[in-house]
Order: structure tokens, then sequence, then C-alpha cells
């Protein structure tokens, strides 16, 4: 009769670490998606960075025009503006 506890309690260690298994198996299938997905964000995030860089290399120039043109306006702001100062002092 003593046997028959002893059975049952190797059967249900068994029974446990076949189900740790189990377990540990499908973790390292959803950490080989995960890796998978990553590896597609990265790649994507890199075309991304570089469709970025190309759109801001077409914008430059229009960004430099406007600074000056925002500088020539503001030249002749004070250009209009210091007359009426030196008259008003």
């Amino acid at each position: 009769m003593s046997e028959e506890p002893e059975n049952v309690a190797t059967r249900l260690w068994r029974d446990r670490v076949q189900v740790r298994e189990q377990e540990r198996n499908e973790a390292l299938a959803r950490a080989r998606v995960a890796e998978e997905k990553v590896a597609l964000l990265v790649a994507e995030n890199d075309r991304l960075e570089l469709e970025i860089a190309r759109l801001r290399t077409l914008l430059a120039p229009d960004a430099a025009r406007a600074q000056a043109e925002t500088e020539a306006q503001m030249e002749a702001l004070r250009g209009a503006l210091l007359p009426l100062l030196s008259r008003a002092a």
C-alpha cells in the first residue's frame, strides 16, 4: 500500500514537470513571435527615418527661403520704424 501513494506522488510530479515544460515552450514561442515583430518594427522605423530625412532635405530650401524672407521683412520694418522713433525723440 505504500507504493500506491508513492506512485501517485511520482505521477503528480511528472505531470507538473510536463506542465512546466509546456509553459516554457509556449513562452519561447511567444518570445520568438515578439522578436519577429520587433525586427519588423525596427525595419519600418529605419525606413521612416530615411523618408523623414528625405523630406527634410526637400523642405530645407523652403525653410532657408522663409528665414531669409522673415529677416528681410524685419529689416524693412526696422528701416520704417527707426525714422519714426527718431522723430518722436
